[in-house]
C-alpha cells in the first residue's frame, strides 16, 4: 500500500482558494482605480472572509483527522518522493540499541527528477523522544537524486534507548511553500498530525 502526504482533491481546494483570493484582490484594485472605493472595500472584505473561513476549515479537518501510521512493507510519499520500510535489524550497542532500518526509496514521477533535499530523519518513541540518524558512509545516501520511476534500496541507522517500546521513523522534509499549508487534509496543512512509519 502507498500512502500519500496529500490528495489531489485537497490540493485542488487549496490552490482554488489561493487563486480566488488573488482574483478578488485584483478586482478590488481595479474597482479602486475606477473610483469605486466602497465596492473595492467590500470586495477586499469578502476576500478576507473567504481566506478566514477556508483557513478555519483546514484547521478543523487537521484536528479531526487521525494520525496515520505506515506499517512495515507499505510506503509513504511526500509529493513524488517515496519511502517504505522493508525490515528492521536491532542489535545491542553499549547500553543502547542500534536499529538498522532497511528502506526502499523511489520516485513516482513520470518526467522530472526528485530528491529529498534538506530532509533530516530521526526515530521517535512513544514518549516523543528523538533519536537522530547515524551517518554511515558505506550505504547509498537517502538523499540522492532519483530519475523518474527510479527505485533504490538502502539502510538508515539509529541508536535508541533500550526502554523504547515503540519506534517510528519520521523527520523534517524542509519548509513547504505557504500555499501547501492550505491544502485540505495534507500532512503539511496547518496543525495536521505528522504521518509516522512504524519501526518497532
Amino acid at each position: 500500500m502507498v500512502i500519500h502526504s496529500d490528495s489531489n482533491l485537497g490540493a485542488a481546494a487549496g490552490l482554488a482558494m489561493v487563486l480566488g483570493a488573488v482574483i478578488m484582490v485584483a478586482v478590488s484594485a481595479a474597482q479602486l482605480a475606477a473610483g469605486k472605493r466602497r465596492r473595492a472595500v467590500k470586495t477586499v472584505l469578502a476576500s478576507a472572509a473567504l481566506v478566514a473561513i477556508y483557513t478555519l476549515a483546514v484547521i478543523a479537518v487537521s484536528l479531526r483527522t487521525p494520525q496515520k501510521i505506515v506499517s512495515v512493507g507499505d510506503s509513504y510519499c511526500v509529493d513524488i518522493w517515496c519511502i517504505g520500510i522493508d525490515g528492521v535489524s536491532p542489535k545491542p550497542f553499549g547500553h543502547e540499541i542500534a536499529y538498522k532500518v532497511d528502506v526502499r526509496i523511489f520516485s513516482e514521477a513520470n518526467r522530472v527528477r526528485t530528491i529529498a533535499k534538506g530532509a533530516a530523519f530521526y526515530l521517535m518513541d512513544e514518549r516523543g523522544r528523538r533519536f537522530p540518524l547515524v551517518q554511515d558512509p558505506s550505504v547509498i545516501p537517502f538523499d540522492m537524486t532519483l530519475d523518474p520511476g527510479q527505485s533504490i534500496k538502502t539502510s538508515l541507522t539509529f541508536v535508541a534507548a533500550p526502554n523504547a517500546r515503540q519506534l517510528f521513523l519520521t523527520g523534517d522534509m524542509g519548509e513547504p511553500p505557504f500555499w501547501v499549508r492550505l491544502y485540505l487534509g495534507s500532512d503539511d496543512s496547518l496543525l495536521h498530525k505528522r504521518t509516522l512509519l512504524r519501526v518497532l
